[in-house]
């Protein structure tokens, strides 16, 4: 796309300028009592690919207004990563938290928790409707062809729910040269890990499988783990299940953390047909099934008064989920291209809450024990437009909705039903003004329609109002020279509340609150490319954040609370070198800071202070560094050693000192740790390649959640087998 203002006349219709000022309209409404909040687009052209997002940052970085990074699958397959969470350790701006479980993981980004963070298979959102969130471990990483990172304002043709940024996984597709490969990997604790592939293209038809079983009796703690002695006196006798309170779950001397096996299969088919030139087709079908145990939490509050504290002993026996995706590319003209997509992701589970660490029965009265069901699906479609008005100015237009139904019962009792429909309309300009500079204007209008019903066949009942919003944008880049990229952006971001935000129950009564209203945040931020030389680029971005209606659980209360304010600042800087012919590295720095500017735990009642109110947003380290190394070597050897410093973070102790009958949230810090990974690899023939690979090198003992022990030290040895 050419510039603008070259010097030529160029005969411009009014409804070409009706449109511009149209847009320019809507770009003012990021001026509000907040501050000017804009979502940058971060514009990325469209390539018509089945595994590409909406619109992609497969352009050169100059036309990429935004901090974008991308994981090849040869990233992946050197860091050794197993899932999707750990392929995104080393990447600024992102942290990765380990959640109950084993391969269970959860990102942050920017400050932002991973529901407020837009995860897309090939496109298509993904996530459990109720909770809002992946458990990022679910997707196996050898059927990824790569995984873009769009940290902060991503283009408005997005849609809602992503503040934090968004992440898309592409899979992998064929290519002219058919591709076969068989990698198998075994670690301790009868860990095994077997996949295959293959992919290949005939004619006009390319196509890619791949299959996947992963199995594990557990993981080991570090050796140095101990269970807190202020765990074992928190505990209070209670009188329903007492032999419940026994920590035996928790290994007090390392060892094996209990109850962390697994047994996961995944089978990954896409493909694409090229009709015509100008005509595309797209059709991949994603499934995944599990059952996989849940290291026991050591704390369960089952009474606002009385503070009884059980361990939790839950078990996924049956975990299913298939992800239909078609879409259908036309290129009309050469300046004129849409793109449909219309998608099912259905998900099955069932969660059993045992009595003990026997997992035998379920009859605890208090808290509850039992059997869960969750029969969810999400239905969607998309409609994009792209149109080359002229050389130097592009609109992109975006019409998306879908359905999202969470069917959920205990035991035999019948199936209560939430049902929410988002919509999403956005529209942006591309505006090349020169050579070297680029504008960006553009809004999306979201709307929320939720409903609740008691059974499927109930009426609506206590839905709340529906919720709606207008999300301006603008974004700015500059090329001073042909190394360096200037870019800076504007955006208001928006995050509907969850289903469990609005409608979770507890043991004592409604957890959510069905008038919640979305969550908002202004962001703004500044960054920068340079290509020093030909083997070294660096980059460095600044953002600010101002969240307003921010959605948290009040433990204290019991329930999910809005309050008015935080505040998330920081510093991204990286920079990459081929440091010599066979030598590689990567460093980045990341500085987050979180402010809490307002009370998060009112009383239900009176609105009044009650005990604490946190000054930052936990589980947030301030301070990350990232390292990748990687050496070659002649002799077809090669070694990647990766790292990262976490800083101390914040996390709340909520404690019933005495047994009295007031409840005492203490903030806690988490101190800081260096997590190590190393991988060698020898390739032996021209398709074998062995290696062996070793995670928390260190053997540190470190959480991410309070009281949930991380993995120690993990060893892998395995074969890889390329045809």
């Amino acid at each position: 796309m050419g510039p603008c203002f070259t010097g030529e006349t160029t005969r411009i219709t009014s409804a070409y300028w009706i449109t511009r000022l149209l847009i320019a309209l809507l770009a003012c409404f990021v001026v509000s009592p907040g501050a000017l909040a804009q979502d940058e687009e971060k514009k990325k052209t469209e390539v018509f690919t089945l595994g590409e997002v909406i619109v992609t940052a497969d352009a050169d970085t100059k036309e990429s207004p935004a901090a974008i990074t991308e994981i090849t699958a040869e990233d992946i397959e050197r860091q050794n990563a197993t899932n999707v969470g750990e392929a995104l350790k080393l990447i600024p701006g992102v942290h990765l938290r380990q959640g109950r479980q084993t391969d269970e993981y959860y990102v942050t980004m920017r400050g932002f928790e991973q529901d407020k963070v837009l995860i897309l298979l090939d496109g298509v959102p993904l996530y459990i409707p109720y909770e809002g969130v992946l458990n990022l471990s679910d997707i196996p990483v050898q059927n990824i062809a790569k995984i873009e990172v769009i940290r902060g304002n991503a283009s408005v043709l997005y849609g809602p729910n992503s503040m934090g940024g968004v992440i898309n996984v592409v899979t992998k597709i064929g290519s002219e040269v058919p591709t076969t490969a068989l990698d198998t990997k075994i670690g301790d604790y009868d860990t095994q890990h077997y996949t295959f592939t293959h992919g290949w293209k005939v004619k006009n038809l390319s196509y890619f499988f791949g299959a996947s079983h992963r199995e594990s009796d557990g993981y080991n703690l570090a050796k140095t783990y101990r269970t807190p002695d202020s765990v074992n006196e928190s505990v209070v006798s209670a009188p329903s299940n007492p032999s419940s309170l026994a920590f035996k779950a928790i290994a007090p001397d390392g060892g094996r953390r209990d109850n962390t096996d697994y047994d996961r299969d995944a089978i990954t088919l896409s493909s694409t047909l090229d009709i015509a030139d100008n005509h595309k087709l797209g059709l991949s079908f994603e499934w995944y099934g599990e059952d996989y145990g849940v290291s026991p939490s050591p704390r369960y509050r089952e009474h606002k008064k009385g503070f009884f504290y059980f361990p939790r002993y839950y078990e996924f026996t049956d975990w299913e989920r298939y992800v239909i995706n078609l879409s259908d590319e036309y290129k009309f003209t050469d300046t004129f291209r849409i793109k449909v997509r219309g998608y099912y992701d259905d998900y099955y589970n069932v969660l059993h809450s045992y009595d003990d660490d026997t997992y035998t029965t379920e009859d605890r009265v208090g808290p509850p024990s039992g059997r869960s069901v969750y029969d969810d699906y999400t239905a969607g479609g998309e409609l994009y437009a792209f149109w080359d008005v002229l050389p130097c100015n592009s609109i992109r237009s975006g019409l998306s909705f879908k359905r999202d139904v969470h069917k959920e019962h205990m035991g035999t009792d019948p199936y209560d039903e939430l049902v929410s429909h988002t919509w999403s309309y956005a529209l942006e300009d591309v505006l090349r003004v020169t050579d070297n500079v680029s504008v960006t204007m553009g809004a999306s209008y979201d709307f929320f329609d939720k409903k609740k019903r008691d059974q499927p066949a109930a009426a609506d009942d206590d839905a709340g109002d529906d919720v709606h919003a207008l999300d301006p944008q603008i974004a700015v880049s500059y090329d001073p020279s042909d190394t360096v990229n200037l870019y800076a952006s504007a955006a208001r971001k928006i995050r509907f509340p969850t289903m469990r935000n609005l409608y979770a129950s507890g043991v004592l009564g409604p957890q959510g609150d069905p008038n919640l209203n979305e969550q908002r945040s202004y962001n703004y931020e500044a960054g920068a490319t340079w290509r020093v030389c030909k083997s070294v680029v660096a980059d460095a971005s600044v953002f600010y954040s101002d969240v307003k209606d921010y959605i948290y659980f009040d433990n204290i209360i019991g329930r999910f609370e809005q309050f008015s304010d935080a505040r998330i600042y920081g510093l991204e800087l990286s920079v990459s070198s081929q440091i010599a012919r066979n030598l590689f590295g990567r460093l980045s720095y990341t500085f987050i800071e979180t402010q809490v500017l307002s009370d998060v735990f009112l009383d239900n009642d009176t609105h009044e202070d009650l005990v604490f109110d946190p000054d930052e947003i936990p589980y947030h380290p301030e301070h990350k560094i990232d390292l990748d190394i990687t050496q070659t070597f002649n002799f077809g050897m090669s070694i990647d050693v990766n790292g990262s410093f976490i800083g101390s973070q914040n996390y709340l102790d909520y404690v019933n000192p005495n047994s009295t009958q007031t409840l005492i949230a203490n903030e806690k810090e988490f101190g800081s740790y260096v997590l190590l990974n190393a991988k060698v690899t020898q390739q032996f023939t021209g398709n074998i390649q062995g290696y062996v690979a070793v995670e928390n090198l260190l053997n540190k003992d470190y959480q991410d959640l309070y009281l949930l022990p991380a993995r120690g030290i993990t060893p892998w040895i395995g074969i890889k087998l390329e045809l």
